[in-house]
């Protein structure tokens, strides 16, 4: 599968797969003291960016989880989302939390993640994001954040467009006829 030709490569493969790198190596450095860390990828979107990132963890007592929380339909963003699946109170209970997720545009869906995990009782909440938009207005700010992005649709390593392209090994952004 490739890109349309009047799209733009933002970030090759061999970027983003330096960019985890550095990310990890953050992360590590973070966590180290921590009794144990759930690792909890946002889904779908972050499904790529953690299956990098997760063999690069070097905690010794890591488990993994998933959350799904979607505020996207037809690629359309709401401010309300639904829950599709949430770790239960005892998986997050006293625990330290890595939340992973492919973006951080306004923050929206990071925010209620966190806010989630925190009423479950979770001991502290860290999220890394892989790509973010500076320009963007919002309220949250993730530990961890990798490469910059502009303000416009991207699409390829774990972002969809129409809900296809996440298979696309490098990050493209989609030009789009005004």
């Amino acid at each position: 599968m490739n890109s349309s030709k009047s799209d733009n490569q933002l970030y090759s493969y061999d970027e983003i797969v330096g960019e985890i790198k550095a990310i990890s190596l953050k992360i590590n450095q973070k966590i180290a003291g921590f009794e144990e860390v759930v690792f909890c990828p946002l889904m779908t979107g972050a499904l790529v960016f953690s299956g990098h990132l997760f063999p690069q963890i070097s905690h010794p007592r890591i488990t993994l989880s998933y959350l799904h929380f979607s505020r996207y339909k037809n690629d359309q963003g709401s401010l309300n989302g639904d829950w599709l699946f949430k770790p239960s109170r005892d998986e997050v209970l006293n625990k330290h939390i890595l939340i992973i997720d492919d973006i951080l545009d306004e923050g929206v869906t990071l925010n209620e993640a966190k806010k989630c995990l925190l009423a479950l009782g979770a001991k502290t909440v860290t999220t890394a994001v892989l790509f973010y938009k500076p320009n963007q207005k919002s309220n949250f700010s993730a530990d961890f954040i990798g490469l910059s992005l502009p303000n416009e649709y991207v699409y390829g390593f774990g972002l969809d467009a129409s809900g296809l392209f996440r298979n696309l090994p490098n990050l493209y952004i989609k030009n789009v006829k005004k």
